[in-house]
């Protein structure tokens, strides 16, 4: 399998240029062209126009991206899959918002420990348009998002739902709070819309953070007010490619995962009442 086929073709579905995806991928436009051809050959059909406008692709082009991310994806899950893994049954890369790190994923984590200990897990932490790329590269098996992208090959499914609470060192109302001494969270697109809704005479404050601990680390140092995740205000997801979806060691994480969340959302909403 020609994999410099499948990623010149993908990356240059993304930049529409030529001399683009050369830079990218550290080659030359000539390379990039001939990579292309050779791909058009081994399919049969044409993937791209040539134009002013760059590299439009064909509708087969388009048809042929769910192939090539399927054909991508499935090298390298064939590879993690086979290689020095004789003493387990099999392996899963799963991923998981930074937020989640010290609750929901730890205790997703040692459930699929305790339930199979013939797995072998390798864990990371990412943003939701990370590790929604890694899923459909292939990179990993599982995702927990907060943000997802419905891909074509890809099964999202919503589990729960994520809340923020106010915390402050100055005000116990928000009514109260300045925009001088807020700090704006902006966690993912469904939380700044929320937010502009809601809070309108704090949108525009000095500081706007995209990390939950960067918060914390500028609240202990200088104080102020900004809006913390706890249990239910932007929505948990969990995304896998839709080939692998029914894949028995995906399919027993994905249930111990659900299981997890429907215990940790329950003890929040104890919490709440």
């Amino acid at each position: 399998m020609n994999l410099d086929l499948i990623d010149t073709f993908l990356d240059l579905l993304e930049t529409g240029n030529f001399n683009r995806t050369a830079e990218r991928l550290e080659t030359t436009q000539s390379t990039i062209s001939g990579r292309v051809k050779a791909l058009e050959q081994a399919v049969g059909a044409k993937l791209f126009q040539r134009g002013r406008a760059g590299a439009i692709p064909t509708p087969s082009g388009l048809r042929f991206e769910q192939h090539a991310r399927s054909l991508k994806a499935g090298w390298a899950h064939a590879r993690r899959d086979i290689g020095g893994l004789e003493r387990y049954e099999g392996s899963l890369r799963v991923s998981g918002q930074f937020s989640l790190l010290r609750t929901l994923f730890l205790d997703w984590i040692g459930e699929l420990h305790a339930t199979n200990k013939r797995v072998a897990l390798h864990l990371e932490a990412d943003y939701s348009t990370q590790i929604i790329s890694d899923l459909a590269n292939g990179a990993i098996d599982i995702g927990v998002v907060f943000a997802p992208k419905f891909l074509p090959d890809l099964s999202i499914e919503e589990i729960g739902a994520q809340r923020l609470v106010m915390v402050s060192t100055e005000f116990a109302n928000v009514g109260n709070v300045t925009a001088d001494r807020y700090i704006r969270a902006s966690y993912t697109a469904y939380i700044e819309r929320a937010h502009a809704e809601l809070l309108p005479h704090l949108a525009h404050p000095a500081l706007t953070v995209g990390y939950e601990e960067l918060a914390v680390g500028i609240m202990k140092r200088f104080g102020g007010t900004t809006y913390l995740p706890e249990h239910a205000l932007d929505y948990l997801y969990v995304a896998t490619q839709r080939r692998r979806k029914h894949d028995p060691l995906v399919h027993r994480a994905i249930l111990a995962l659900k299981s997890v969340a429907d215990r940790h959302f329950k003890i929040s909403k104890v919490k709440d009442a």
